[in-house]
């Protein structure tokens, strides 16, 4: 039995203009994909599927196969026929047409349709999935998407009444087709393509058919730019995965601020240069002691302010430093420029650091820092942009 994958891409795309040859957090959305179906180890063959050659540079890239596909079998140029549609010119909406056309050039048993759109997807959704559609030998499996909210169609209740209130939990979930999976088997799929006598039906629900239950995240379809915006931001906060729920608000907490200017003023910080001299290629510290040695010891400069990242120069007589806080978006680390300062840690624990040394603290570390040497002390402080300070 042979089980392989394909992974339609397009240019294109009037709601998110050629959306699949943008950069998503890094990466075009169907390498997201492409890798899931990589690390699901259940394919034979994985195919990138589309009429633009741009998308062999990816299959390459990727090491899966390409399958270029004739602009006028599926898509926006789609003429083909079949005994129950005729695209005649007109943007193909629907699937049947190129997946037909695949299913006729590659030799195969099931064929497992993958969208690029949808790059939250996991490796081991799509094995549970791909075995429902081969153990239970379906003609057709389809993931859904189990919604439990109150729905309406047409302004009327579809699983509730009007007449109570009812628990969110108690609803019967409304099931929505999700088309980040679907699945075939090639044989079925072919046969009712070509049926004479089912003319009216597309194959694509013919035959013995399931559903596959995915949760919401692994649901999602870069369909609108609002979509998109939420799967980058998905994407992106994988990377800190482990810090969702970890952290609560606890009665120690005195306030949270995250305004950088007026928490490094009231944490006794006399000038903020504000105005320019961040951000650029070059930088010398040097220069921006010279151009700071009349504000006397206490200074903040910024030299790296952008979407993501935030690095201060600042500069303190002995004595001074900040108040006791913490984090809990961003990791924070320190380069000693001059002087020596102390971090006293919420557990006990107490680290020095001399100029030329560095001092690394996960989120959530409770921390405090003075300088300590007999002369002013600089530090490079660096963190997230507009990082929360949660001063306890």
């Amino acid at each position: 039995m042979k089980l392989t994958a394909v992974i339609p891409v397009l240019l294109g795309s009037s709601r998110i203009p050629d959306k699949n040859i943008l950069m998503v957090n890094g990466y075009p959305l169907a390498f997201y994909v492409a890798k899931a179906c990589k690390d699901s180890g259940i394919f034979d063959e994985i195919y990138l599927n589309s009429e633009d050659k741009i998308f062999e540079k990816f299959a390459d890239q990727l090491n899966i196969n390409f399958y270029h596909r004739n602009s006028h079998n599926g898509g926006s140029k789609c003429t083909m026929k079949n005994v129950s549609m005729d695209c005649n010119g007109r943007r193909c909406q629907v699937h049947d047409h190129f997946l037909a056309d695949f299913m006729e050039s590659i030799s195969t048993d099931y064929v497992v349709q993958v969208h690029s759109t949808s790059p939250l997807i996991k490796p081991e959704t799509i094995v549970g999935f791909t075995k429902l559609l081969i153990d239970n030998e379906n003609d057709g499996v389809f993931a859904i998407e189990e919604i439990y909210s109150e729905c309406l169609i047409d302004e009327k209740p579809l699983n509730f009444t009007l007449d109570k209130k009812t628990k969110t939990q108690d609803l019967i979930p409304v099931q929505k087709i999700s088309w980040a999976l679907s699945g075939w088997k090639r044989k079925s799929f072919l046969e009712s393509y070509y049926d004479i006598e089912n003319s009216n039906k597309s194959p694509t629900f013919k035959g013995k058919i399931a559903f596959y239950p995915i949760n919401h995240i692994e649901a999602l379809d870069a369909d609108t730019w609002d979509e998109l915006f939420i799967i980058e931001a998905c994407l992106n906060h994988l990377k800190r995965a482990q810090s969702v729920g970890k952290f609560k608000y606890d009665q120690n907490i005195k306030e949270i601020d995250h305004e950088l200017i007026r928490l490094i003023m009231r944490d006794g910080v006399e000038k903020f240069e504000d105005t320019s001299g961040f951000n650029k290629p070059h930088m010398k510290i040097e220069s921006i002691k010279e151009k700071m040695k009349d504000q006397g010891a206490s200074w903040c400069h910024p030299v790296v302010y952008t979407e993501n990242d935030q690095c201060c120069l600042i500069s303190q007589a002995p004595g001074e430093g900040c108040r006791t806080h913490y984090h809990t978006t961003k990791d924070e680390w320190w380069y000693i420029v001059e002087g020596e300062f102390e971090w006293r840690l919420g557990d006990g624990r107490i680290l020095k650091a001399k100029s030329g040394e560095i001092i690394f603290l996960e989120c959530g570390t409770v921390h405090t820092i003075i300088c300590v040497s007999k002369e002013n002390g600089i530090r490079l402080a660096c963190g997230g942009r507009d990082m929360e300070h949660i001063y306890v």
